[in-house]
């Protein structure tokens, strides 16, 4: 019976050696050792092996998934391992792709940031579902720990209710959490059976704070914009929590302003 080296059967097959020991190693393939040297000696069956578990490999199946279809004894056995694998990478497709979407409408977040952040427009704020509301501004951490272990909390936003004066000074009426209807559309919520807050068209900028510093709202600049461009505004802003950016010296907490406009 001819035998191979390890060095043979990795330049035949195109592997690494490592790879064929750690194959070895764990237990899916067995070869004979020189009597004379010691090294390893691979025949016919062994490379068959060795072959089957590359071509395992190359669908991406696991070292311990390979020695779970090493055992098995009929197609039919084997097809069926074959679905399972299948069903696994579907969920995993899934879950990858809901991960996907989550962060590009995060960068869709942090486009906006820096172009909002120089320059006043008008926008459309998509229909809010709040998911938790209080009439203070205060943001305790302890009492909303419902609210950041949710598996919902990577849609949404904490926002701020702002009462608007005409000078654009602000009050802050009200905190909540809330996932605007793009977002909504990724967890298994029911919209109907959710509080609703319509779209509209709105004045729309970028603000940010540093984390230590006290949020004092001014919207005098939107309101002189309103003026200039003879819009009504309602007395009514909100203001979302978008991102917070770590600087040489601080924490820079970035936040949307939507102050909404009168029907035409």
């Amino acid at each position: 019976m001819i035998q191979y080296t390890i060095h043979d059967v990795a330049a035949l097959l195109n592997i690494s050696t490592d790879a064929i020991r750690l194959y070895e190693k764990e237990g899916l393939v067995t070869p004979t050792r020189n009597p004379e040297n010691g090294y390893r000696c691979y025949d016919t069956e062994q490379i068959h092996r060795i072959m089957g578990v590359c071509l395992y490999r190359k669908l991406n199946v696991s070292i311990a998934e390979i020695k779970r279809l090493l055992a098995v004894s009929t197609l039919g056995d084997l097809s069926e391992s074959f679905s399972g694998f299948i069903d696994s990478r579907k969920k995993e497709i899934e879950r990858l792709t809901l991960e996907v979407e989550k962060m590009s409408y995060m960068k869709q977040h942090l486009d906006t940031l820096d172009e909002g952040s120089q320059s006043i427009s008008i926008r459309t704020l998509p229909a809010v579902y709040p998911l938790y509301h209080q009439d203070s501004a205060f943001l305790g951490y302890r009492t909303l720990k419902d609210v950041f272990h949710s598996s919902l909390f990577p849609m949404g936003n904490f926002s701020y209710i702002l009462s608007v004066e005409p000078s654009g000074s602000c009050e802050v009426s009200a905190l909540q959490f809330a996932i605007r209807e793009p977002m909504l559309a990724l967890t298994p919520l029911n919209p109907a059976n959710l509080p609703r807050r319509d779209s509209c068209r709105c004045l729309y900028t970028v603000t940010s704070f540093p984390t230590e510093h006290e949020m004092l709202w001014d919207l005098s600049a939107i309101l002189e914009y309103a003026r200039e461009h003879q819009l009504s505004c309602k007395p009514e802003a909100y203001v979302f929590y978008v991102f917070s950016m770590a600087q040489t010296d601080t924490i820079m907490d970035y936040y949307e302003v939507y102050l909404p406009l009168e029907d035409s």
